[in-house]
């Protein structure tokens, strides 16, 4: 019996005063979507795992789920509609005939357990249909112009969350049936109940948050700190470092300065009248603080993980290509302990712009402001540079050896190779 999981990542960061795709964001240096993508891939009971994005991210989601690695059960990416409703079954629309049960989530609920994506997959086996819920902790009042009509009895109410699975036909049907009536739900088991299905409720854990504001961010990494070290998605893995070992790592990169670019640089957006070139957003600063990090754990370059002839990875930000560099050197057992960044540029002059650049790395890379160095330098008219034909940047870092807890990069100390 197949069992599909479709994940809707479609979502926007307007309710976070962002731009783009929330699940795009870091969450303890890794985009949610990683988080959420690891949880249904070390899962047992899922065989195959459907993306829903929006038509313009699909290739940049492929990009991102190339550059961590080991999602092996990701069979397609494909384009939702405008609405989460639509998207679903956009979704629905290219499972497998084999399919027999269909498992819906948030891709904005990265905390979620293997344990509960298989508890709602064997309940909708047996029930149907199935969705994890929590009781509600406040006591709920139904607005009538402004004035309280109803106090609905709390031990009652239940508030849905995802996963919810069901049997492939109940839920095809269900959608079909809402799309040709113009029924608008706002959770898939909505579309379900309509049709007199009975759908059964189980317990959720308390920290299956669903990422909607900024302040969800800290909850949830509040929550993933205290997850223990045996963590079941196979995320956090022990090992054994050599304590106390140090590391040093070099970095270089250079990009031309070209009209209709925009210039970003150690992940901040510079106002300027041209921008760098390259097959990512061209971040100089942060692509030399990267390959400081990959050379300091012989891990090769960023060229390796991102190849700049693999369309997918066009346009890509800097700040995720640094977060994944940070989890590769992780899983090698080293923190980085400082990075000091010199760049090289006649124009625009970038010193006021060097904070923001500190609080942007510090942020991924998760160490003090104070621990990054950076200055800026001109080459005194001397060269390409100093014609205002380019900028460059040199980095150097160094990485120490501890007995952390867990592994955060997920894959194997001694392997130098996996980049999958």
């Amino acid at each position: 019996m197949s069992v599909c999981a479709l994940i809707a990542a479609a979502g926007s960061g307007r309710r976070m005063r962002m731009k783009g795709n929330k699940t795009h964001l870091l969450l303890r240096g890794k985009p949610i979507l990683i988080h959420t993508l690891s949880a249904f891939q070390a899962c047992q009971a899922v065989d195959d795992v459907i993306l829903i994005v929006a038509s313009d991210e699909i290739e940049l989601t492929w990009g991102l789920i190339r550059a961590w690695g080991g999602f092996s059960k990701v069979r397609k990416v494909v384009s939702g509609g405008a609405t989460r409703q639509e998207s679903v079954l956009c979704g629905l629309g290219h499972i497998e005939p084999e399919c027999e049960i269909v498992v819906i989530h948030d891709c904005a609920r990265p905390l979620i357990r293997p344990s509960t994506i298989e508890m709602t997959i064997e309940a909708a086996r047996e029930y149907g249909a199935a969705i994890v819920s929590v009781p509600m902790r406040d006591t709920i009042k139904v607005d009538q112009e402004g004035y309280v009509a109803e106090t609905p009895e709390r031990d009652l109410l239940r508030a849905a969350r995802t996963p919810q699975a069901f049997q492939r036909e109940i839920i095809e049907k269900a959608y079909i049936s809402a799309a040709e009536e113009g029924f608008i739900a706002t959770d898939d088991s909505m579309v379900v109940e309509r049709l007199g299905v009975k759908v059964r409720l189980l317990d959720d854990e308390l920290d299956n948050i669903k990422i909607t504001y900024e302040e969800d961010l800290v909850i949830a990494d509040s929550y993933l700190s205290r997850r223990s070290l045996e963590d079941e998605r196979g995320i956090l893995e022990r090992h054994d470092p050599e304590p106390g070992k140090v590391r040093v790592g070099t970095g270089f990169d250079v990009h031309r300065l070209v009209e209709g670019r925009p210039l970003i640089l150690g992940g901040v957006d510079i106002p300027f009248e041209l921008g760098l070139e390259g097959h990512s957003d061209a971040d100089v600063v942060l692509h030399a603080v990267s390959d400081a990090i990959l050379g300091a754990c012989a891990l090769g370059d960023i060229g390796i993980l991102f190849p700049p002839d693999d369309p997918s990875y066009e346009g890509i930000s800097s700040d995720l290509i640094l977060a994944k560099v940070k989890s590769l050197a992780e899983s090698q057992g080293y923190t980085v302990e400082n990075v000091d960044i010199t760049v090289l540029a006649e124009k625009p002059r970038i010193s006021r712009f060097a904070g923001d650049m500190r609080r942007n790395i510090s942020r991924i890379l998760g160490i003090g402001e104070r621990d990054i160095g950076i200055k800026a330098t001109t080459m005194e008219g001397l060269g390409f540079i100093g014609a205002g034909e380019g900028i460059a940047c040199f980095a150097s870092c160094s990485l120490v050896s501890r007995p952390l807890p867990y592994n955060v990069g997920g894959i194997a100390r001694d392997s130098q190779t996996n980049y999958e």
